[in-house]
């Protein structure tokens, strides 16, 4: 039983700051949209294609919430979660000052998988 209770306490998870994003070579590009269809039809298949590696989404923005220290873009789903995007704090200034809500923007960002939305961290603007 201690050994299940140690397991549980060991989630995975990203840091939330990592520059490492600049060098990153996308592992996939895909729609804020596709990314939640892969998620909420088989999380386990979409982890192993995504978590933890670098991907380019882009999307229609629903919501920008400074989340301090961070910043955060949402892309909702029609009355459901969705995905949310924290920005890299190098960037986030310059990119929450320059979209708004129904913006359509293109993000480079580490995957972290689901839980409640899709969790993007480290976020980038690509051009």
């Amino acid at each position: 039983m201690a050994v299940l209770a140690a397991a549980a306490g060991c989630a995975r998870t990203l840091p939330e700051q990592d520059r490492r994003i600049y060098g990153e070579a996308p592992a996939a590009k895909l729609s804020t949209d596709v990314l939640w269809q892969d998620y909420t039809t088989d999380a386990d298949a979409a982890d192993r294609q995504y978590w933890g590696k670098a991907i380019e989404v882009s999307g229609n923005i629903t919501a920008v919430t400074p989340a301090p220290p961070h910043v955060v873009l949402t892309f909702g789903q029609d009355d459901q979660p969705g995905v949310q995007a924290t920005l890299l704090d190098d960037e986030a200034e310059a990119i929450a000052s320059t979209v708004k809500v129904g913006d359509r923007i293109t993000l480079r960002c580490y995957c972290e998988g689901l839980a409640e939305f899709v969790r993007l961290k480290s976020c980038i603007a690509r051009p």
